[in-house]
């Protein structure tokens, strides 16, 4: 049995190292509009270990096919992995990446990004919120559908930095409305706050369906963040819509800006994933 075992480990170590022989592609073209840099970030994404379905290597080459400058690597309430994919790309040709976090709870979920340490879920959103400022990061309400509205008093939305305006799920009518009438809470509670795209990858659709376009100072994670906070962001749905302030939209939209391309994995990151997930089924099933 401990031979079947690790036949086990090596199909996923085979199949997790296949992935990184592929060809890297090739890295955006930046764009410059003004004062600011355009970039295309995606500020909540899943990744292996955790929730998502590849690992930092994989997804970080799939990160860039999407045609993304940066990531936010946000597994739930863990923020091992992510500062793993920082570490494993640092001095490297790639998006940038950020540590975050899906901090989830009942009743709310935030994609914290510009971590160092895991945020403590378990004493409301103002908390996890003031957390994360504490650690120089900006919180984001992630998918603000009713299922997600319970945890939010007003102090809480005011407090947020962000709030995911383009999100897949907004395919739903229910959950366009619901998504619509978040954004007019957000907006008079807190005036300047930043409108988000995520794709909220794990396992389906690809980084980037839903984007950011960040409007930074300097091409650093610490100038996506600091445009976060100043609310210099502009949120693009899979239809290539644009929501966000009508000056911020103007500079995005003289930039013409594809929408996002509905692109499937490349078949090596298929088979990688594959030979992976078999292997870690039978190390499950021995």
């Amino acid at each position: 049995m401990t031979r079947w075992r690790w036949a086990a480990a090596g199909l996923v170590a085979a199949g997790f190292a296949a992935g990184g022989l592929a060809p890297r592609p090739p890295l955006r073209e930046p764009i410059r509009a003004g004062n600011y840099w355009i970039l295309a970030v995606d500020f909540h994404v899943h990744g292996f270990p955790g929730d998502g379905a590849l690992p930092p290597w994989l997804l970080g080459d799939e990160v860039a096919r999407a045609g993304l400058d940066a990531f936010v690597l946000t597994n739930h309430n863990r923020v091992s992995t992510a500062r793993f994919a920082r570490r494993h790309a640092a001095g490297t040709p790639g998006p940038i990446i950020i540590v975050g976090q899906e901090i989830t709870a009942r009743g709310f979920h935030i994609a914290a990004a510009g971590l160092e340490e895991r945020v403590d879920w378990t004493h409301g959103a103002a908390a996890a919120i003031r957390a994360v400022h504490a650690q120089g990061g900006v919180a984001i309400a992630a998918h603000p559908s009713r299922d997600y509205w319970s945890g939010y008093d007003d102090g809480a939305v005011a407090l947020l930095d962000g709030y995911e305006r383009a999100h897949p799920s907004m395919q739903l009518p229910e959950d366009g409305a619901d998504f619509a009438a978040f954004a007019a809470r957000a907006a008079a509670l807190h005036p300047h706050i930043a409108t988000i795209g995520s794709s909220d990858y794990h396992t389906a659709q690809s980084p980037g369906i839903c984007r950011t376009l960040v409007l930074a100072r300097e091409r650093s994670a610490a100038g996506v963040i600091a445009a976060v906070r100043d609310g210099r962001t502009v949120a693009m749905d899979m239809d290539g819509h644009l929501y966000g302030k009508p000056d911020a939209v103007h500079l995005v939209q003289a930039a013409r800006l594809p929408p996002p391309a509905r692109r499937p994995f490349t078949a090596g990151s298929r088979t990688s994933v594959a030979m992976a997930l078999v292997g870690l089924l039978l190390l499950a099933l021995l």
